[in-house]
């Protein structure tokens, strides 16, 4: 039986809930829809923390590597509001056909975001080829229209607010370190309240 203990990490200094926090602050009623495990349910407890209604947010349940092409569908519906997709390394490689569809079509209200950790932390920690490849240049060959890495908080502010007020396809990594708080909760309202709530908003965005 093996019982030894990996501790998985890199070299990015970043703190994902903390980038999301940013991301919350700027996107303001945005519509943010995102990928499965440790980001959705760091999203759901900075709603609860900051006293916010979780009607913006579209947490991605057990559907890995889907969330592109969700945000894509409601970027295309709902032409005049901003749509912020959260998407991760490992999610996004695993359905990596998707950027391509999305660059085709190039929504101007779509900002997809990968936050790079190099890993699948929610099920371990274990090593994707996030830290392998080039995004920005995937991305670009996708026929994004303003492509940006950033890993520090400084350029992650400066570009969060720029690509807020943008009207083009954006790709936007975030290099982030591996860990999450040790208390970190899961949603209380169940996916099926979540839709709801988040498919009346929907009514209300044009």
């Amino acid at each position: 039986m093996y019982d030894k203990k990996c501790e998985y990490k890199n070299d990015y200094t970043m703190n994902r809930e903390e980038v999301l926090r940013m991301i919350t602050d700027i996107s303001k009623e945005d519509i943010l829809v995102t990928t499965t495990g440790k980001t959705s349910r760091e999203l759901f407890e900075i709603r609860e923390s900051n006293k916010q209604s979780h009607k913006y947010d579209f947490l991605t349940v057990g559907s890995m590597g889907h969330c592109s092409s969700i945000a894509f569908g409601i970027a295309l519906q709902k032409k005049k509001t901003k749509i912020w997709c959260i998407d991760g390394d490992g999610a996004a490689i695993m359905h990596m056909g998707s950027m391509a569809k999305i660059g085709s079509n190039k929504p101007s209200n779509l900002i997809h975001i990968v936050i790079n950790n190099n890993s699948h932390e929610s099920v371990g920690g274990m090593p994707t080829v996030g830290g392998q490849i080039d995004f920005v240049k995937i991305a670009q060959g996708c026929g994004y229209e303003y492509t940006i890495s950033v890993d520090n908080y400084a350029d992650l502010e400066i570009e969060l607010n720029r690509v807020k007020k943008m009207n083009k396809l954006v790709f936007f990594e975030v290099k982030t370190a591996i860990g999450s708080r040790s208390n970190l909760g899961r949603p209380t309202k169940s996916p099926v309240e979540n839709k709801e709530d988040f498919m009346q908003y929907l009514k209300e965005c044009e």
